[in-house]
């Protein structure tokens, strides 16, 4: 998967196993690989110095290790950093579900296109490693922040880092959308705190609309596939709320997600799409 491996780069004192105790990623648990930059109006002429560079400010002023799983240079290499053995500590409350790729580009400038084709394939890598459909998102997504900047969050935003055909997670637009789930006729209004397990008729991944309706009190709602609920909500709402947001979820083995609500409500799940 990596051009470049750690040894490449890291030096005695600060290498990413003596400054980190994060556990391996979990390919059950990520739902998105996040984009970032360096934040900084300059970066250092080879690959290797700027990674080494940033370790040790890492190490020396937070305490721990360089956060990100890679790195894209604008050769258009990809420079192992955390890689796959720890999970990332870039996007707080997100680390569990998330890997972070850093380009490596000064403030505002965009990647170039050798870059951005390396990023495309470690998101393809990391579809076919996790077995589903990921989403590509910015820093800023996450978090209130500028990364990964204006230029390179432009070319985001315009699917330049997402595959545009991939054959093993291929999308498919459900065109009228499918209502899957309406509490409302089947099983009645959700208590507080329930899950219920909703099938999909899909594998891989289903980007759904999903609508809480009439909420009891302020709380949240998420939705997942296999293993425990992740520490990511996909809609917030206050009382009396009737909200809707949409996001891809990957399905269990059966054909089914899990969806949670923290308050009483009604839940409609609409189905829009899905990946193989």
């Amino acid at each position: 998967m990596f051009d470049h491996a750690r040894a490449e780069w890291e030096q005695a004192g600060y290498t990413i196993r003596e400054h980190t105790d994060s556990p391996t990623v979990s390919p059950r648990l990520l739902d998105a690989i996040v984009i970032h930059y360096p934040g900084t109006t300059r970066v250092a002429p080879s690959t290797w110095e700027q990674l080494r560079n940033m370790q040790r400010y890492y190490v020396d002023q937070r305490g721990y290790s360089l956060g990100y799983n890679a790195a894209v240079d604008q050769n258009g290499e990809l420079w192992q950093i955390r890689g796959l053995n720890y999970q990332n500590a870039a996007n707080r409350n997100y680390n569990s579900s998330t890997v972070s790729v850093q380009i490596i580009a000064p403030n505002n400038e965009p990647a170039t296109p050798a870059a951005a084709e390396r990023v495309r394939q470690f998101v393809r890598d990391m579809r076919r490693w996790a077995n589903r459909q990921l989403q590509v998102v910015g820093h800023r997504d996450l978090a209130a922040t500028a990364c990964p900047g204006d230029d390179i969050y432009e070319q985001l935003l315009s699917g330049l880092f997402t595959p545009s055909h991939d054959p093993e997670y291929d999308v498919k637009l459900v065109d009228p959308p499918q209502r899957i789930y309406d509490s409302r006729k089947q099983g009645g209004a959700w208590a507080d705190g329930e899950t219920r397990k909703i099938a999909t008729g899909r594998r891989g991944g289903v980007f759904v609309n999903v609508t809480v309706v009439n909420a009891q009190r302020a709380g949240f709602c998420t939705a997942w596939g296999a293993g425990p609920m992740p520490d990511v909500s996909i809609i917030n709402y206050a009382h009396g709320d009737t909200i809707c947001n949409s996001a891809w979820v990957p399905v269990a083995g059966d054909g089914t997600i899990h969806v949670y609500t923290y308050s009483a409500c009604d839940i409609l799940v609409d189905l829009q799409a899905y990946g193989s």
